[in-house]
């Protein structure tokens, strides 16, 4: 009489519930502070996955102005929060160096509306590595409505010359542009009466 293998028996019931029970461990290992609604990733939870190298997924480019020298630089932002009248606004920014660079640095100006409460100056950078982002803060206070502009001129030294590139930043604070008034009628003349 043939014996049956008890090991080949063991390993295919055990086999289903191994796999059940990895895949509960796997459900569960979530941290349940960072939950968000289905279809939108939690900003927050983002934020910290990201490795400090890498760019937020929510930063936009800058509208590249002028320039000045051969060096050339990226620059990515992201407004933390909606901008609205009274209200600080934080702000984060990436510049990426895309060439060899021995020093970089820059400033922000803000145009009439905004007021720049922090973060005026980007601290000098020596020798940034190439395609490594480096990261700077801001901190805004808006003024009133509208559209308003953030310059950012980044210098850079390489091999003792000296060039700039400026960038825009547009903010929309609250609705915007106020509404016009509206514009009257044309004035309708007379007709001239028939004789």
């Amino acid at each position: 009489m043939l014996m049956p293998n008890r090991r080949a028996g063991f390993i295919r019931h055990a086999a289903p519930a191994f796999t059940a029970a990895f895949i509960l461990v796997g459900c569960g290992s979530g941290d349940p502070g960072t939950a968000a609604a289905p279809g939108k990733p939690n900003p927050a939870a983002v934020r910290k996955a990201l490795p400090g190298s890498a760019i937020s997924p929510n930063m936009v480019g800058a509208v590249n102005g002028a320039r000045t020298g051969s060096a050339t630089v990226q620059l990515k932002f992201e407004l933390l929060e909606r901008p609205r009248v009274g209200q600080p606004l934080d702000m984060d920014l990436v510049i990426v160096p895309t060439a060899n660079i021995d020093r970089l640095y820059g400033r922000i100006e803000a145009s009439d509306g905004l007021q720049l409460a922090d973060g005026a100056q980007i601290a000098p950078t020596d020798r940034p590595m190439e395609r490594m982002p480096i990261k700077h803060s801001l901190k805004l206070q808006p003024g009133k409505d509208g559209i308003f502009t953030l310059t950012a001129v980044i210098s850079m030294e390489t091999g003792g010359q000296t060039s700039t590139q400026a960038f825009s930043i547009p903010i929309i604070v609250g609705a915007g542009i106020p509404d016009l008034p509206a514009t009257p009628a044309p004035a309708t003349k007379p007709a001239a009466a028939s004789r």
